[in-house]
């Protein structure tokens, strides 16, 4: 499958489910009408915004000092990026000495097991060892020997993304989820949450092939950066008019809600919610102050037109100032931002700024058993080298005629299938050399220390030694089997 082309109606989804592309992302219209009633009714927790979308009532959340207030100039664009103090602060650290990712992820757990229920301490926890992982990135890039292969990615479960990507990155960054929540102030259920789901991945996690990075603190670091490159983008009328070709508008709806999404993204849905009902209130210094109600009612006569060029505009903003803070933010980790949505790879190659990474085809394989494979079988498979290493040979082989992502993806699939087919023949050789390499020779074994018991111990030494000596072949092929690619799909198919 190659991401740069367009999706057969009936080939099955890029996103993995077991549905046609026709029938999951493949639904290129909006969910609703502009104004279709609704036809649920609202209860105190919840409030429909669209026939297909609710949303809870606490959610509509607004600071205390409100938000500015900004005229659409026309054209598309977006804010400068606001960094928050704390993570400004951050920035600042004094540089200790660097530890290994494996240690930091063990004391990841240190900090959960002691502080999750003390905010505080487990604010500070958090933080110190957000800065830590940052700081042990950069070290590893400045390896003269080895310089290890780092992937970035944000949108996927980052065991699946590991097994997808057949093991070849030797770590995986993904968002720290924990931190973020922490950063944002969010509600406890929202950190704790966020921690279940690292306790999850925490064999990955020790084992420091999964990296938790603070992506806030990797773009604060680089924000002149971000916000320069998107402006430049901005003024690129081809990248402009495509990214507004792919956007799928829904709305305004009955509750004049409006979301924008884009083609073949895993999660770009926004939303935005018309304020047409305003009071406006002036103090002594003349500084003004419009108070808004939302949540109004669909009116056909009303001319929303302008409103959705507006969300338009802004959504094409949106989208280049999140690709290129994903860039920035893997430059940062020392990292390949490695992207699962075809909207994503579409856009980057647009930019000029598609990873010209091999393994980036693996994404769009058929890739079976690893990517199923649970966080424990993942660790294991990652920490046997010589078969790791066999299979990242075996990679660079498949991937060594490709012309482009497509046929990449799709000499992978056929690695893939080739090594899930020699990891079911290994199961079953496994099986029978247990009966005739291990229980054969301890029975002769054993038959000839029970005879031998009568000649006195040295008979008896003999039939031990005669019984170890029959086993050393099934060791001998078991060490050799270790070496082999097609053992990492063994482990991950024998635990499933």
């Amino acid at each position: 499958m190659d991401p740069l082309a367009n999706f057969g109606r009936n080939d099955r989804c890029w996103c993995g489910e077991p549905r046609k592309y026709k029938a999951c992302h493949g639904l290129h219209h909006p969910a609703s009408t502009p104004g279709q009633p609704i036809g649920h009714p609202d209860d105190e927790d919840r409030v429909w915004l669209s026939p297909t979308t609710i949303m809870a009532r606490d959610a509509l959340h607004q600071p205390a000092a409100g938000v500015p207030f900004v005229l659409p100039i026309g054209r598309p664009h977006t804010r400068p990026i606001y960094v928050d103090p704390a993570v400004q602060a951050l920035l600042n650290v004094p540089r200790l000495s660097t530890q290994p990712l494996p240690v930091l992820g063990k004391h990841r757990f240190e900090v959960f097991d002691h502080t999750e229920h003390d905010r505080d301490a487990l604010t500070d926890g958090a933080a110190g060892i957000a800065v830590a992982v940052a700081q042990a990135l950069t070290d590893l890039n400045l390896e003269p020997d080895h310089r290890p292969t780092i992937l970035w990615n944000d949108e996927v479960d980052a065991d699946r993304l590991l097994g997808q990507t057949l093991l070849f990155a030797d770590h995986v960054c993904v968002p720290d989820r924990v931190f973020a929540a922490l950063i944002d102030d969010r509600d406890d259920d929202a950190i704790h949450e966020a921690i279940a789901e690292q306790r999850r991945l925490r064999p990955l996690i020790e084992a420091g092939v999964i990296v938790p990075v603070p992506e806030a603190l990797g773009i604060a670091a680089r924000v002149d950066a971000v916000n320069a490159m998107t402006q430049r983008d901005l003024q690129r009328r081809d990248l402009t008019d495509w990214i507004r070709s792919q956007l799928i508008v829904e709305g305004p709806t009955a509750r004049e809600a409006m979301f924008i999404s884009a083609i073949d993204d895993l999660d770009s849905r926004q939303m935005w919610l018309l304020s047409r009902r305003t009071v406006f209130d002036e103090d002594p210094h003349g500084r003004g102050t419009f108070t808004s109600r939302l949540l109004g009612t669909y009116d056909p006569a009303h001319d929303y037109e302008p409103w959705k060029q507006q969300n338009l505009d802004k959504a094409v903003g949106w989208h280049l100032g999140r690709a290129n803070e994903r860039l920035i933010a893997g430059e940062v980790f020392t990292a390949d931002y490695l992207t699962t949505s075809p909207f994503q790879a579409r856009l980057l190659a647009r930019k000029g700024a598609l990873p010209d990474q091999p393994i980036h085809a693996a994404v769009w394989a058929d890739i079976p058993i690893l990517p199923t494979a649970d966080p424990a079988t993942l660790a294991r498979a990652a920490a046997e080298e010589e078969a790791v290493e066999d299979l990242r040979q075996k990679v660079r082989n498949a991937l060594r005629g490709a012309r482009d992502l497509g046929t990449g993806a799709d000499a992978l699939t056929g690695l893939g299938e080739d090594l899930a087919h020699a990891s079911r023949q290994l199961q079953r050789t496994v099986r029978t050399e247990r009966r005739w390499k291990v229980i054969a020779p301890a029975l002769t074994g054993l038959g000839a220390i029970a005879l031998g018991a009568a000649g006195g111990l040295p008979a008896i030494a003999s039939g031990v030694l005669g019984a170890a000596g029959g086993l050393v072949p099934y060791f001998a092929d078991r060490a050799n089997r270790r070496r082999n690619a097609a053992y990492l799909f063994y482990l991950a198919n024998r635990t499933r």
